[in-house]
């Protein structure tokens, strides 16, 4: 079975894109653009939400002399997209589903042995991370404090303890960290 890796690039706020959506205070420096392929390299693949899956797909497609490597990977990787509005995506190897985000994992890794990588996409994420299902997650912090926007996660609910397994410091003030889910005591 794969990993369901989670990977997002936040404000130090917590911020995923700004109130308008936008996300042109990303850093791409090289060590962050490795960071990406790292992640790429065991996918075999990605999930969307529709917001993130249209900013991708005017993207990525187009960059190939930017950065070869990701782009590449993500026109071929198998791409799900969740929506309940859009019928058609028009990214190579794109398919549109209506069903929750907890099916599709679930019936994905009955059947795969890579990662399956969430992309940015709050909106599948919550319900992946309130079911239990994502095994790590690896977060970009960007060194701005954007003061309003769209969140990562907003689950008042219930927490959910993570342990850190990893961080790295870019020379872009960038600080990359890795998570996984915390074992409650006694949990083996």
């Amino acid at each position: 079975m794969g990993r369901v890796v989670v990977d997002s690039i936040l404000s130090l706020d917590g911020y995923l894109a700004g109130p308008k959506n936008e996300i042109d205070w990303f850093l791409f420096d090289e060590e962050s653009l490795e960071w990406s392929r790292e992640i790429l390299r065991s996918a075999g693949t990605t999930l969307f939400g529709r917001v993130t899956c249209e900013e991708m797909a005017a993207y990525w497609p187009t960059a190939k002399d930017k950065e070869p490597f990701i782009s590449n990977k993500l026109t071929e990787l198998p791409k799900i997209v969740f929506s309940r509005t859009l019928k058609k995506a028009e990214w190579n190897n794109s398919s549109v589903v209506s069903r929750s985000p907890q099916e599709v994992v679930a019936k994905l890794n009955q059947n795969q042995g890579s990662d399956i990588v969430v992309l940015g996409s709050s909106s599948i994420v919550l319900p992946l991370v309130k079911d239990g299902l994502v095994d790590e997650y690896r977060i970009r912090i960007q060194p701005i404090i954007l003061g309003q926007g769209r969140p990562l996660l907003i689950d008042k609910s219930a927490r959910h303890p993570l342990k850190l397994v990893g961080a790295k410091s870019f020379k872009s003030g960038v600080v990359a960290l890795t998570y996984t889910p915390a074992r409650p005591p006694g949990d083996g």
